[in-house]
This record gives C-alpha cells, sequence and structure tokens, in this order.
C-alpha cells in the first residue's frame, strides 16, 4: 500500500470519528450498550474467541494475531431510534417519553505488523464508549383526592448527559501456532451531568393563582475526569477449529485531571405564611470516579454448517462511593442571621456486579456472503440509592436485551457488513414522585408516592460495518 493511500484512508477515518463524535443515541451507559465493528455489531459482543478483525484490540488483544495484512476497521454511520417511556412517575396514570432518532457511537482501529514480523501485530484505535442523553419533561394539572378543594400542579424537567471517549494501542503475540496473548493501553475521557428541576405545587381550585403550598427543587452537577488509564490483558488458544478467549479489564487509574461543579435550589413555600430558600452554585472536587475489574471468556467453534460464538464478562461489584460532597456557606459569610441554611450538595453512586451474556453464529451462504446473528444482554449496574433515588432512577434504562441478525459481505480482500439490532427492557420501582391520592403537607415536600413507578425501552439500529484490508504480496 502506498504513502498516499495510507494518508487517504486515515483522512477518511478521521472524519467518520469526528462526526460520530457529535451525534448522540438515546441509551444509558451499561457495560454493554454499544458493540463495535463488523462481527461485533451482528454477533451482538460474542466475540471475546472469534475476533477477526481489528476490533480486537478493545474486545481481546491476544486475538490480533489472526490477521497478518495491512487492516482498517471502521463502524460507522449506525442510525439508531430509542423510545424511553417511565409510568406513574408524576402520578398514576401519567407517562413521560424520551424519543430519540441519531446514530451510535463509532470505532475506527489501524492494524498492523511491525517490521512485516510474523510473530508480532499492533493496533491503534479511537471510539466513544459511552455516548447517551436521557431527557424528561412534563406537566400535570390534578385533582386531589384527599382534599377536593384544591389543585395539585407538577412539573418536571430532566436530563441527564454522559460521554466517555477512549484512545489506545496495543500489541500482540504469537507465543505458539495456537497461543497468543496481547496487551492494550486505553487511555479514557469521561464527562457527565446530570439536571433534575421539579415543581410540586398545591392551589385553591376555585382560586388557582392562590398558593397555598409549594416546593420548587433543582440539583444540577457535572464532572470531568480526563487521562484515566485502563490496561486489558487478552488470550487466545486455538485447537484446530475451536478458539478459546480470556480477558482481564483492569479498574480506570491514574487520572490525571478532573473537575466538578454543582447548582443547586431549594424553595419551601407555605401559603402567605413563610418562605425558606437554600440555593448555591459553586464549583467543587470530584471526591472520585470508579470502573469496575471486568473477567471476560469467549469460545468458538463449529457447528454443522455454521459456527457458534459464546461470550460472558463479569464485571466487578463497586461499593458505594462519594462523587461530590460540598457544604459550603451560599452567602459566603455575609449574611448574618442566626440559623442560615447551608445548600449541602451529595452525589453517591455505586454498582452493582453484573455477568453479560452474549451467543451468536455465523453461517456460509455462498463464498462471499454469510448470515450471521446474535443475542446479548445488557444489564443495567446501577445502584439506586436512597439519597439520589428520584435522579439515579430517571437516569438508567431498565435490563436491556439485544437481538441482531444482518449479512456478511466480500469485497476484493475486505468485508462489509449490514443488519438490524433490536433492543427491548422493562423495570419497575418504587420511586414515584407523587401519590395524587395522598398528597399532605407532610409528603409534598418528598421525592416518594406509594404507586410503582415502571420504565419500559426499545430501541432499533441499522448496523453497517467496513473492514479494509490491504494484502501483502507474495514473495517471489
Amino acid at each position: 500500500m502506498s504513502i498516499s493511500q495510507f494518508r487517504f484512508f486515515i483522512f477518511i477515518c478521521g472524519c467518520l470519528l469526528a462526526k460520530n463524535a457529535a451525534l448522540i443515541a438515546q441509551t444509558d451507559a451499561h457495560y454493554w450498550t454499544h458493540q463495535f465493528g463488523a462481527k461485533g455489531l451482528l454477533l451482538n459482543g460474542a466475540v471475546i474467541a472469534s475476533t477477526e478483525d481489528e476490533t480486537a484490540v478493545f474486545y481481546n488483544p491476544g486475538a490480533m494475531t489472526s490477521e497478518d495484512d495491512f487492516n482498517l476497521s471502521l463502524s460507522f454511520l449506525t442510525p439508531s431510534y430509542s423510545i424511553l417511556k417511565t409510568q406513574n412517575y408524576l402520578g398514576s396514570g401519567n407517562t413521560i417519553t424520551d424519543r430519540n432518532l441519531g446514530f451510535a457511537p463509532g470505532l475506527g482501529s489501524l492494524g498492523f505488523n511491525p517490521g512485516g514480523s510474523d510473530v508480532v501485530r499492533m493496533a491503534i484505535t479511537s471510539f466513544t464508549r459511552f455516548k447517551s442523553n436521557i431527557r424528561f419533561r412534563d406537566r400535570v394539572v390534578e385533582g386531589i383526592k384527599s382534599n377536593p378543594d384544591e389543585l395539585f400542579i407538577g412539573n418536571l424537567d430532566f436530563e441527564r448527559r454522559l460521554s466517555e471517549r477512549w484512545f489506545g494501542v496495543g500489541a500482540s503475540f504469537k507465543l505458539s501456532n495456537i497461543l497468543s496473548v496481547g496487551v492494550s493501553q486505553f487511555m479514557t475521557f469521561h464527562s457527565e451531568s446530570t439536571k433534575l428541576i421539579s415543581q410540586k405545587e398545591l392551589v385553591n381550585k376555585t382560586s388557582p393563582n392562590i398558593l397555598n403550598l409549594g416546593w420548587r427543587n433543582k440539583l444540577k452537577y457535572s464532572f470531568n475526569a480526563k487521562g484515566g488509564m485502563i490496561t486489558k490483558l487478552g488470550l487466545l488458544l486455538k485447537i484446530e477449529d475451536i478458539k478459546v478467549g480470556l480477558t482481564i479489564t483492569s479498574p480506570t487509574y491514574n487520572y490525571f485531571l478532573s473537575k466538578a461543579s454543582y447548582e443547586y435550589d431549594d424553595l419551601k413555600t407555605y401559603g402567605t405564611d413563610s418562605t425558606v430558600l437554600v440555593s448555591n452554585l459553586s464549583s467543587t472536587n470530584l471526591e472520585g470516579y470508579k470502573t469496575p475489574l471486568s473477567i471476560g471468556f469467549g469460545m468458538d467453534f463449529p457447528f454443522r454448517k455454521s459456527h457458534i460464538s459464546f461470550s460472558v464478562e463479569y464485571f466487578k461489584d463497586i461499593d458505594k462511593y462519594t462523587v461530590i460532597d460540598d457544604r459550603d456557606d451560599p452567602f459566603d459569610g455575609l449574611a448574618t442571621s442566626i440559623g442560615i441554611k447551608e445548600a449541602p450538595v451529595l452525589v453517591v453512586t455505586g454498582n452493582k456486579g453484573v455477568l453479560n451474556v452474549a451467543i451468536g453464529a455465523q453461517t456460509e451462504l455462498g463464498k462471499k456472503i454469510s448470515l450471521i446473528w446474535g443475542f446479548r444482554t445488557d444489564f443495567n449496574q446501577r445502584e439506586i440509592l436512597q439519597n439520589s433515588s428520584a435522579a439515579q432512577f430517571l437516569s438508567t434504562t431498565p435490563n436491556v436485551y439485544h437481538f441482531s441478525i444482518g449479512n456478511s459481505l466480500k469485497i476484493w480482500n475486505s468485508t462489509f457488513s449490514y443488519g438490524l439490532d433490536y433492543a427491548f427492557g422493562r423495570k419497575k420501582n418504587d420511586t414515584q414522585l407523587v401519590d395524587f391520592s395522598n398528597v399532605t403537607d407532610e409528603n409534598l415536600f418528598d421525592f416518594a408516592g406509594n404507586g410503582s413507578v415502571v420504565s419500559n425501552y426499545k430501541s432499533l439500529n441499522f448496523i453497517l460495518a467496513y473492514d479494509f484490508r490491504f494484502r501483502k504480496k507474495k514473495k517471489k
């Protein structure tokens, strides 16, 4: 391959990655939310032992020695349509919906054998590991069963954005014809923000401009953790037509830059009697951001006219820890009244241990075309903690199950893949914002009702991926 060709394909890769970086798919950031590459997408992640393209630098660096050509893998322009509905959160019978049409995150990876080596292979990659935006906005006006003379007014404005970009380099070593090992080193750039604005008011039914009781609460926080390091070790064992893969992925370590900020407002109005305000806006320290240790295992073996692929990955739990903890005086010491209320902002999170499973198959329909399908789980790992249950419930999608099917076509020396991925999920929790049948002066100032809240998630992705292979000239 000439230098000009090399520069051209690097330029195309960069353009596609830059374009995908600006696009958002409405999914939550579970560990297996996004898959990459031709096989990764169609087999739905069942590729720890069966990946044959440059996505191996991410899935299993020990499998990179499966190729010895100059390769470029691209996942690009993957249209995604998703719907997230939450029922009963703003009272029984109420439904809030977030619809999104966008593009799933893409990946670009370049693999080569340094110095024409037959036992060493390297790759560089850049991809968006997570990209999500969940937004709920709604307003309800309802009668109160316990007091027919009053109306309840409720407003909700919620948004959570999350983005995590990975850059990495990997190397694989062929120790023998049956065993290869590899290591990949990634640098990550993580950012996320959460905003929850709620309003709960009781007014006279005959004179709705008169406020009997009201609570307006706003919490918005954001943080960045840049330059985190993640190390991944991989192993691939080949015994005739059977492949076995094993991976270990470290937690994130050594952030070189982190910051956080928040905005907090809490206004309670007790009719004409009194008003209590607690408010603050500040930059603060990021107390911590953690990702789990994970262990993956995969197999690939022939069965009749197909190859069956199987992968599992266990993500270790993360104990409850503090992300933001700030108790700054909102008046900076200038107010002299006794009993000034501070604006304590405490953001705590934690992750459950999760075991995700994927299975798929590839069947040759001809010399240049194959049918590929896959199934995978994408379990929700986030703990719902009491101190921020409202925000955490709204920002997490249910456990999601994916089904994919498509074709892989060999065009010249390269492979083009296309297909569909359908996903669905459902969860139920007692995290209702208000229960119209039981609104009182006491519980109006709580994020709690007596009813169950149900969330349903559906999505459809159109899969497009291309693996460029540049064959080496055979020696005469």
